[in-house]
C-alpha cells in the first residue's frame, strides 16, 4: 500500500466545510448571547440547523476516516506532538458529534421543535418533560462549546507553529488545491 502525503479530497472538503460550520455556529451562539430572547430566536434556529449539519457531516467524516488511513506525520515530529495531534483529533470528533447531539437532546426536553432550514421539522428525541436533564444538557452544551473554542485555538496555534516555525509544510496535507 502506497502512503499518501495528503488527505483525500473527500476528507479535505469535509474538514473545511465542517470547520466553517463550526465557526459559524460559535459565532451565532457567542455574538447573540446578549440579545433578547425574541431577537436571538432566528439566529438560534439557524444555529440548531447548522448543528444538525455538523452532526451528520462529522459522522460522514468519521466513517470516511475509519475506512481511509490518514497520511503519515513527519518522522521528525516529536512523539509528544504525534500523541497531542491524535488526542486533539479524538476530542474534535467527540465535540463535533457530542455538541449537536447534546443540543438536540436539550431542545427535546422542552420540547422546542425546530426546522432544518425550513425544509423539514427535526424530530424531537424521546426525553420530553425531563427538566433536570434539560438543565444539565444546557450547562454541558455551554461548557462543551467553550471547550470547542479552546480546541480550535490550540489547533490553529499548532497549524501556525508547523507552518511558520517548523516549516514542515503540514498544512499542505489538508489544504484544498
Amino acid at each position: 500500500m502506497v502512503q499518501r502525503s495528503r488527505y483525500s479530497k473527500t476528507a479535505i472538503w469535509l474538514h473545511w466545510i465542517i470547520a466553517l460550520l463550526v465557526i459559524t455556529n460559535i459565532g451565532l451562539a457567542e455574538l447573540t448571547e446578549d440579545f433578547s430572547r425574541e431577537a436571538r430566536g432566528p439566529y438560534m434556529n439557524t444555529h440548531k440547523a447548522v448543528g444538525i449539519s455538523i452532526l451528520f457531516l462529522s459522522l460522514g467524516l468519521l466513517a470516511w476516516r475509519l475506512g481511509n488511513k490518514p497520511p503519515t506525520l513527519p518522522a521528525t515530529m516529536p512523539g509528544w506532538q504525534v500523541l497531542a495531534a491524535r488526542i486533539s483529533h479524538i476530542f474534535f470528533y467527540v465535540l463535533m458529534i457530542g455538541l449537536p447531539i447534546g443540543g438536540w437532546l436539550w431542545m427535546s426536553t422542552y420540547p422546542a421543535p425546530f426546522s432544518y432550514f425550513g425544509l423539514f421539522d427535526v424530530p424531537m428525541l424521546p426525553v420530553e418533560g425531563q427538566k433536570a436533564l434539560g438543565e444539565t444538557l444546557h450547562e454541558g452544551h455551554k461548557l462543551a462549546g467553550k471547550a470547542m473554542i479552546v480546541l480550535l485555538l490550540i489547533h490553529l496555534a499548532a497549524v501556525i507553529k508547523h507552518q511558520f516555525l517548523d516549516r514542515d509544510n503540514l498544512i499542505q496535507r489538508m489544504w484544498p488545491s
